[in-house]
């Protein structure tokens, strides 16, 4: 259990991890579209959707429940850790000045973890780590490269898995495969293999279906042995076109021009009002 997790002893506390200091998602803005990782940095708001207050919502539910269930197994008070359902309500109440949606979402989140539970009672993982920063040093000039995995865990058979949750308002197998050679799922390949050797057995998509009846599916990614090979080369030409441009205004940052960026199929890229008038 990673250390940024611990705040005072006397009260159960909530998990306030964050995105990982050098991660994928980093590299990933700039290698899509370099003007959008540019006005990132400069601080463009988010847009706040229900997707991604669901989202949000349901993963700091999963991360108290195995953070206890880790406490328990490690001979601690697993009461230092709030409740997950009291984890929802409190990142909801954090966060409710910035969109309405967080506490309207609350109660149908509460209601999803309770059945994940359920649905999963009997489970043999012990747990071995709950937003836990990774962290590497990748190519001749040794970029840091961190990714927070959301759980790692040991199986009955004694294999490690990495294990990323993911909301969803569908289960099947077609979705699976856009997780295949996705850099957050070959980073974490790349992590798994060099920390636990022979003993890790792969990345677990851990699927939770959000509205009712839910659903929930447990399944490993499928590897991707050429893209992890090159995996160092992607990291590099990420550093590569942050260093270029860093000391430029976002105006001097490349497009993309594509309606596979700039609007694709989650809507419009949320700069595309500035790529297409300016400020």
């Amino acid at each position: 259990m990673s250390a940024d997790m611990f705040n005072t002893p006397t009260q159960p506390k909530l998990i306030e991890s964050g995105p990982s200091s050098h991660g994928w998602h980093r590299l990933e803005s700039v290698l899509r579209c370099p003007r959008l990782y540019a006005w990132k940095q400069q601080g463009m708001a988010r847009e706040v959707s229900p997707p991604l207050v669901k989202g949000s919502l349901i993963h700091i539910a999963l991360a108290h429940h195995y953070a206890r269930v880790q406490a328990e197994q490690e001979g601690q008070d697993p009461e230092q850790w709030l409740e997950p359902d009291d984890a929802i309500f409190a990142l909801a109440e954090k966060n409710e000045m910035e969109s309405h949606l967080w506490m309207l979402a609350a109660p149908e989140i509460t209601a999803a973890y309770v059945a994940y539970k359920n649905n999963w009672i009997g489970e043999n993982w012990k747990v071995l780590g709950v937003e836990e920063q990774l962290e590497a040093k990748v190519g001749p000039k040794k970029h840091p490269y961190t990714q927070r995995a959301d759980l790692i865990v040991e199986d009955a058979q004694e294999r490690v898995w990495i294990v990323d949750h993911k909301s969803c308002y569908r289960i099947n197998s077609k979705t699976l495969s856009q997780y295949i050679m996705d850099g957050q799922f070959i980073g974490y390949q790349m992590f798994g293999h060099a920390k636990y050797g022979e003993r890790f057995a792969g990345v677990m998509l851990n699927r939770v279906k959000l509205s009712q009846p839910y659903d929930f599916d447990r399944r490993a990614i499928e590897p991707a042995p050429q893209a992890l090979r090159h995996f160092t080369q992607v990291v590099i030409e990420g550093e590569r076109r942050i260093a270029q441009w860093a000391d430029k205004p976002p105006e001097e940052w490349p497009m993309t021009l594509t309606n596979q960026v700039c609007f694709g199929k989650y809507g419009q890229c949320p700069a595309y009002n500035l790529c297409r008038f300016g400020e």
